[in-house]
């Protein structure tokens, strides 16, 4: 078996270098089509609410615990998180489903509202004053896996809008400027 290596002579590689976008090539294509700007903003700012999630869970989730079961209690991070895993490949499955019963886009503004609801709910259950107060851990959790299924609706739904709406020539420096705000 030999394996088969892409070289480019010099002047393939020079002659392919003029044909790459360039940063102000990908603002143009951005400024022309408004899909194009709101998709990077709802990619920004949705990855930008999961990533504060993923840095937030595990304080909230121990707070809430021992808040309703006991100072002494033990948060079982490892079984929360399998069970967001199993919440997230179900947001998977349900992309198949929402897919071929509605418009992406309508899908997404669901997604959307509905994600934000869900960590609005989280929101008060951790500011909840009530010392003890099992309802909070119920509202956490119940909070925590839908907005982890909106997760596991996000990514493939965000794929399949990102090749309908961004230009392929041009869609590696635009997704690269969409993680510039993310970052």
């Amino acid at each position: 078996f030999t394996p088969t290596v892409n070289k480019e002579s010099a002047a393939e590689s020079k002659e392919s270098e003029g044909t790459k976008p360039s940063i102000q090539d990908a603002l143009v294509v951005i400024r022309q089509d408004i899909r194009i700007l709101c998709l990077g903003g709802v990619q920004s700012l949705f990855e930008a609410a999961m990533y504060i999630f993923v840095l937030q869970w595990p304080p909230t989730m121990n707070k809430v615990v021992q808040s309703a079961f006991g100072e002494s209690a033990i948060t079982p991070y490892g079984t929360a998180f399998s069970c967001f895993m199993a919440c997230c490949m179900f947001g998977s499955t349900m992309f198949g489903l929402l897919s071929k019963s509605m418009r992406l886009e309508l899908a997404m503004v669901i997604l959307l509202a509905s994600s934000t609801l869900a960590l609005i709910l989280a929101t008060f259950s951790v500011g909840s004053n009530e010392e003890s107060d099992k309802r909070s851990f119920w509202q956490l959790i119940a909070a925590y896996f839908v907005f982890e299924a909106c997760v596991g609706i996000y990514f493939p739904s965000i794929g399949t809008l990102r090749s309908k709406y961004l230009p392929d020539s041009h869609r590696s420096v635009i997704m690269a400027l969409f993680g510039v705000p993310l970052n």
